[in-house]
């Protein structure tokens, strides 16, 4: 079974900014790199409003036959965003786009050649994807592959509509 690297999400806290010259390991080595970081800016009077977490997600390359991968790399970070909510508050996800796989996945039947990257069901299992860490909310950030939806979309722009309404987006800037 061929593991991609998931979600290797980069916390950026401003916790995190006073643990630079601490050697981050491996990721399993992420949580006490965490635990480390927190208990230096507690000793320093704790979070305040201005503190915040994002987690960064690229390239996804959702294939919906390989979800249970993906949940499983999801659930690692829970914890990590539940600890930032409570500490301050202030978590969110920014996906660095590329949603889905581009190349047929066995999604749609009556076009067994379609590439599932930028279709619409691409789009709306990656915003429920998106939408399931913990109530944190999400930001995509538009990459190459996600205006791939050629066989169901005539234009780019109904592509790109259909990419701003799956992910509940007013425009296509991250913003």
């Amino acid at each position: 079974l061929r593991r991609r690297p998931l979600l290797l999400l980069r916390a950026a806290a401003a916790a995190a900014a006073t643990a630079d010259d601490k050697d981050r390991g491996t990721l399993d080595d992420a949580e006490s790199w965490l635990d480390a970081a927190v208990q230096d800016q507690e000793k320093k009077g704790g979070f305040d409003s201005s503190s915040f977490m994002v987690g960064i997600l690229g390239d996804l390359h959702i294939d919906p036959r390989k979800m249970d991968d993906y949940y499983e790399g999801r659930d690692h970070w829970l914890p990590i965003l539940e600890r930032a909510k409570k500490a301050h508050g202030n978590a969110a996800l920014v996906s660095l786009g590329d949603l889905g796989e581009s190349k047929n996945c066995d999604h749609n039947p009556t076009v067994p050649s379609e590439l599932f990257a930028g279709t619409t069901l691409c789009h709306e299992m990656a915003a429920e994807f998106l939408g399931s860490f913990g109530g944190v909310p999400y930001e995509v950030i538009g990459g190459n592959h996600d205006l791939e939806g050629i066989d169901e979309f005539k234009t780019d722009r109904e592509n790109l509509e259909g990419f701003m309404k799956a992910h509940r987006k007013p425009t296509a800037q991250f913003c």
